[in-house]
């Protein structure tokens, strides 16, 4: 199962990427993607670090036991939740069943992996340290798509008023 997660990890970033490349070259009008769409894609942007730091603060105060697998817990986790917004966001905009079809994959992996003792029994030891790099790689794929995305939107906004 650990295997499964990863290589749905590594799949998710890559179809990131290339739906926001295939997003930005299709989206030639920019009131498709209107400013309501583009402030909720950066809110996905900063929610799994907003997340991680509101479960360090809880971990520094209350849940003094297994901080390290509740920290590396919560930031993987946040990962699937973000990315199942972001495909849903990107199934709105493209109609790509694929994109519909990963958002649920990732909100089926983010269901279960939300119980800590599941994602304990799954990641253990170096694991998590690999899980923890995964999911530094989904956020920073994450990050740079979805600012690709509101600078190109902003870019287009500002050309067609002047």
């Amino acid at each position: 199962m650990q295997l499964l997660v990863f290589s749905c990890s590594t799949v998710f970033i890559y179809f990131n990427i290339f739906l926001a490349k295939s997003l930005i070259k299709e989206t030639q009008d920019p009131y498709k993607l209107n400013s309501r769409l583009v402030k909720l894609l950066n809110v996905v942007k900063v929610a799994p670090v907003i997340a991680f730091f509101i479960l360090l603060g809880l971990v520094s105060l209350y849940f003094h036991t297994k901080a390290g697998i509740r920290l590396s817990h919560a930031w993987y986790d946040s990962q699937f939740w973000a990315y199942a917004t972001l495909f849903y966001f990107f199934y709105r905009l493209t109609k790509n069943k694929l994109s519909l079809i990963f958002a649920a994959l990732s909100i089926f992996i983010a269901i279960y992996n939300t119980p800590l003792f599941h994602y304990e029994h799954l990641f253990n030891g170096r694991s998590m340290i690999v899980s923890d790099i995964f999911g530094i790689l989904m956020f920073l794929s994450m990050w740079f798509a979805v600012s690709k995305i509101t600078a190109k939107f902003r870019l287009q906004l500002k050309s067609n008023i002047a």
